[in-house]
């Protein structure tokens, strides 16, 4: 490891490719550099690290980051490729550090995922915001008001509650959240509850009644999100019109899973509550058998007394 005379670099900041004028003017007027080598001890690898060269490296780089005093991360070449993709859709570059190697290995997404989804999310971003994404963002890229079902949803993806979704937590959000919901089943039974009249096609009517009810916001204008999903332009959506929409737009399948969710909670609380009900008919029988009895045998002792 080489240390200069000099403790910062000339490199920090968001574009060093603007100071690359100044470090050559700085290389050009040091004429004598010094330079502080330090060798640390060889690293052994143990026979579970043999086996397994990641956990070598990832070992053997923990080691130079502590005798440097310096944090690990996990940040690679892609995460660069991200930074400067964000740059040239005018967003912060620092929106494409989601240190990909990590997210990649474990949610199995390539490099034209997370392109496509930075490209999607620079189109919802709010720049005012840092570049990420709000509430009222997220409410109208979907096309919906803000309500609580909307609130639920965007609170999923706001992992670590600042109010705000940034890029990272958008593709953690879509991955974990909302693919595993879009799938055939989920798209079936969807389109099954807004085909009102089962005649194998949604009409605006039956789209905006649906939604109106999941969202609780009875004057909800759907107007526009009906004619984005209506590709033919027909006044009616196909099953196959719905699924292609769904699956372009994964945030909406986990939107109508949470509604199905609630409705399946509220399903349950009724079949609990007529149990309950069930359970006490015999007791409220026997009551009124009892009062009945004792009715009787009043009016048979008031009709004694009177002869």
């Amino acid at each position: 490891m080489g240390t200069g005379p000099r403790r910062t670099s000339v490199f920090s900041g968001s574009k060093p490719m603007e100071k690359l004028p100044k470090l050559l003017l700085m290389t050009v007027c040091q004429v004598c550099t010094n330079v502080e080598v330090e060798f640390l001890p060889v690293y052994v690898p143990s026979e579970e690290e043999k086996k397994d060269y990641f956990l070598y490296a990832n070992n053997v780089r923990s080691v130079m980051a502590r005798s440097l005093g310096m944090p690990v991360t996990d940040h690679t070449y892609e995460d660069c490729r991200l930074m400067l993709t964000a740059r040239d859709l005018t967003l912060p570059m620092e929106a494409g550090l989601v240190e990909f190697t990590k997210i990649s290995r474990k949610l199995n997404l390539k490099w034209d995922n997370f392109q496509k989804q930075l490209e999607k999310y620079a189109s919802i971003a709010d720049l005012s915001k840092g570049g990420r994404i709000g509430i009222e963002e997220f409410a109208d890229h979907l096309k919906l008001p803000i309500s609580d079902v909307l609130k639920e949803l965007f609170a999923l993806f706001d992992r670590d509650k600042d109010g705000t979704i940034d890029f990272r937590e958008y593709v953690i959000g879509i991955a974990i959240l909302c693919n595993p919901a879009n799938s055939e089943d989920t798209i079936q039974m969807a389109f099954k509850l807004f085909d009102i009249d089962g005649d194998g096609s949604i009409t605006e009517k039956e789209f905006s009644s649906l939604l109106r009810s999941s969202l609780g916001v009875p004057d909800l204008d759907v107007s526009k999100l009906f004619q984005d999903m209506d590709a033919d332009e027909s006044g009616k959506l196909s099953y196959e019109e719905f699924k292609n929409f769904f699956l372009n737009h994964p945030e909406y399948a986990k939107l109508f899973t949470t509604y199905l969710d609630h409705q399946k909670y509220y399903l349950h609380v009724l079949q609990q509550e007529e149990e309950e009900t069930k359970n006490l008919e015999p007791f409220i029988a026997g009551n009124q058998d009892v009062s009945s009895s004792g009715t009787d045998e009043s009016s048979s002792s008031s009709d004694k007394k009177e002869d």
